[in-house]
């Protein structure tokens, strides 16, 4: 007897257990397979790729070498001091870009703006940073007040009149704002329907 509960027990958990696989194979969708010519064509298209950039890099540095190559010492050296400055100049505007674009991140914060606005904004230089940054500041609180404008229209509440059908006999059907207009306008009236006087 203690066999054949053992037996049951073992078969239910192995079919629960190929039930459940069953569900998992079904939830998660089935990977993409190649074969091994797809996967040959992929590694082919990006072998061709990088060939033809390293052989763009290398065309550049033998076309930069024969144009050296060409100069005298002083051209070399004047070539050389161009390329250098070049450099420095992309450099600067770079730091000059991030420096720029972390005050407008900083000013957008101040002034409780979206920093994600600071994406939009040109960072030439600081005056035309400065520039485009009240513009965009200008344009970003009218839209938001327009926004806030257009949520805010619609029919104005109705108060002050009391429901059909209402009396001063029936003060409980009144509303708040019916309750108040009545101490407003007669407080005495209202004294006598709510305190009993």
């Amino acid at each position: 007897m203690d066999e054949q509960n053992t037996v049951d027990t073992t078969v239910k958990t192995t079919a629960t257990a190929a039930e459940t696989t069953a569900v998992k194979e079904q939830a998660t969708p089935p990977a993409k397979t190649f074969t091994q010519d797809e996967l040959n064509a992929i590694i082919d298209k990006r072998l061709e790729r990088e060939r033809k950039d390293a052989q763009a890099r290398i065309d550049k540095a033998v076309t930069e070498a024969q144009k050296l190559a060409k100069m005298s010492a002083d051209e070399r050296a004047e070539h050389e001091r161009q390329e250098l400055q070049k450099k420095l100049a992309e450099r600067e505007a770079e730091i000059t870009k991030r420096e720029l674009r972390a005050e407008a991140k900083s000013q957008l914060s101040d002034k409780g703006l979206p920093v994600e606005l600071a994406e939009v904004l040109p960072y030439t230089d600081a005056d035309t940073t400065n520039a485009a940054l009240a513009a965009v500041e200008k344009v970003f609180r009218a839209a938001v007040e327009k926004g806030v404008n257009e949520r805010l229209k619609g029919n104005p509440p109705k108060v002050g009149q009391p429901a059909q059908g209402t009396t001063i006999a029936e003060p409980e059907k009144l509303t708040y704002a019916q309750r108040a207009e009545l101490y407003q306008k007669d407080p005495s009236q209202y004294k006598k329907l709510f305190r009993g006087e």
